[in-house]
């Protein structure tokens, strides 16, 4: 279970760094946003979705 924790989390940190750097892009090019909102709504659900399985798995781990 420690290393199901450990992929969640190398991805949840992974996926935090490309909107971190992806997301000011999108907003700062002339109509990127209506072009990419799909893709940066993608990534936030799979953001969620890694932050709630991090949660849980650590509620597993002790």
């Amino acid at each position: 279970m420690t290393s199901i924790l450990q992929i969640a989390l190398l991805a949840l940190i992974v996926v935090s760094f490309a909107l971190i750097v992806g997301v000011p892009v999108v907003f700062a090019s002339p109509n990127a946003w209506s072009e990419n909102k799909g893709i940066v709504f993608s990534g936030l659900s799979l953001w969620m979705l890694l932050v709630f399985a991090v949660g849980i798995c650590n509620s597993f781990v002790v």
